[in-house]
């Protein structure tokens, strides 16, 4: 929200749009997952859930606390989420996938937001504040064994967990530029894997160990668009290419697309968000909501 509130300000140096946004009919593949997003179009941020293609549109939670970043375990069967907002009361919550059953897993009276899964479900990654700047921790989702990752005194956040289980992928400033960094499971062994010349954050594992990340992360950058690249951060390739404002979150089980935070930006305005699924072999894009007014986020496949 604070990057979007940033990008608000600078939507008027956009000059024009250098790409085309194509919009096809939504394809739902054989065996897709839900995609989970928040959503205020009930007058408050609550967790949705719906089909790849935008069908199914369910609301998971409906009432007056903040609920966002949802994530759905990799059995189907739990979503990780922050209940709280943004704020002091921001907390690591799981529940069943259809909402019940909801429980507390986090009670540090700090913001921890962003969660992603082990791959075999027993473990979350998220970003706390708790030290005076962002940080990367796990936890099992019993709450118990909660491990800091990272200690730098920069800002490390967008933690996700490769699906071989032995990296997470993390955004950082630690070098003075926004980039795309991967360290064990444990934090050792940080490897950056993009340069100062592509301010990037926000990656996310494909199925097949690639990763997808935003550029477009720094103070006067103006718009973020996708790009995907090999684990070791070899073969970089740009996927969209427009001046709307594209942010990864998650990949679709076949590893052909990929849900996205998409907002508009036209000169001095940036537009609520929209959900949209993002094809990686030719960028076309399909907004699935298309909600004017309301503010759609955070997606996760």
């Amino acid at each position: 929200m604070g990057r979007l509130a940033a990008l608000l300000g600078r939507a008027a140096l956009i000059a024009a749009v250098v790409g085309a946004m194509l919009v096809l009919p939504a394809q739902a593949a054989p065996g897709d997952r839900p995609i989970l997003f928040d959503s205020n179009r009930g007058g408050q941020v609550d967790l949705w859930r719906m089909n790849a293609d935008g069908s199914g549109l369910t609301r998971l939670i409906n009432d007056k606390v903040e609920d966002r970043f949802a994530a759905l375990s990799p059995n189907g069967k739990l979503i990780a989420w922050t209940r709280g907002g943004f704020g002091p009361a921001a907390e690591i919550w799981v529940m069943n996938s259809n909402g019940t059953s909801r429980r507390q897993v986090t009670f540090n009276q700090f913001p921890e937001i962003r969660v992603s899964w082990s791959p075999d479900g027993t473990r979350l990654s998220y970003r706390s504040t708790r030290d005076g700047n962002a940080d990367i921790y796990t936890i099992n989702i019993d709450g118990t064994a909660e491990l800091r990752l990272t200690t730098n005194p920069a800002n490390d956040a967008f933690a996700d967990w490769s699906p071989d289980g032995t990296r997470i992928a993390f955004t950082s400033d630690r070098s003075g530029t926004s980039a795309v960094y991967t360290m064990a499971t444990d934090g050792s062994d940080v490897r950056r894997l993009t340069p100062d010349s592509l301010p990037a954050g926000q990656p996310q594992w494909s199925p097949d160990m690639r990763l997808a990340f935003a550029d477009g992360f720094c103070a006067t950058c103006g718009e973020s668009d996708i790009w995907v690249m090999n684990a070791d951060g070899s073969g970089a390739t740009q996927v969209t290419n427009t001046a709307e404002n594209e942010l990864p979150g998650g990949w679709s089980k076949d590893g052909t697309r990929i849900a996205v935070d998409f907002s508009t930006l036209t000169p001095g305005h940036l537009s609520k968000g929209d959900i949209a699924v993002v094809a990686v072999a030719s960028g076309a894009t399909t907004n699935l909501t298309n909600t004017s007014g309301i503010n759609e986020e955070h997606p996760n496949w």
